[in-house]
C-alpha cells in the first residue's frame, strides 16, 4: 500500500507532462493566456519537468515526492495569484485533454496532490 501515493503521483504527473508535450502549441496558447513571460519555451520546460518527475517518483519516490510537493507549491500559488488578479483564462492544466477556466478547484486539486506527496514522504515504500 506504501506505494500507491508515489504511483498515484506519478501517473498524475506523466499525464499532464505528457498531454503538454502531446498539445504543445495549445499548451504554450495558454500559458500565454495565463500571462507568463516566453509562454513557448516555459511550456517545454514545465511538460519535461512533470514528466522527470513522474520518473523520479518511481525510481526514487522520496526524493519525487519533495519535487513534486515544490511544482505543487510553485503551480497553486500561480494559481492563487492568478485568480486573485481576475483571470478567466483557460487552465491547460492537463494539455487539451482537459481544458476550462482556471478555478478554485485546481487549488483544490493541487491540496489534494500535495497531500499525496506529503504521505510519500510521512510512509516512503519499502
Amino acid at each position: 500500500m506504501r506505494w500507491l501515493a508515489p504511483v498515484a503521483l506519478a501517473v498524475v504527473f506523466a499525464w499532464a507532462g505528457g498531454a503538454k508535450f502531446a498539445d504543445l502549441k495549445g499548451t504554450q496558447e495558454g500559458f500565454a493566456a495565463l500571462g507568463l513571460s516566453q509562454p513557448e519555451p516555459r511550456a517545454i520546460q514545465v511538460a519535461a519537468f512533470e514528466v522527470a518527475t513522474a520518473v523520479l517518483l518511481i525510481v526514487a519516490p522520496i526524493g519525487g515526492a519533495l519535487v513534486a510537493l515544490v511544482l505543487l507549491t510553485v503551480f497553486t500559488f500561480l494559481i492563487v495569484r492568478l485568480l486573485r488578479g481576475g483571470t478567466t483564462a483557460p487552465c491547460r492544466c492537463f494539455g487539451g485533454i482537459r481544458s476550462h477556466p482556471l478555478a478554485w478547484t485546481d487549488v483544490a486539486r493541487n491540496v489534494g496532490l500535495g497531500l499525496l506527496a506529503l504521505v510519500t514522504l510521512a510512509a516512503p515504500p519499502g
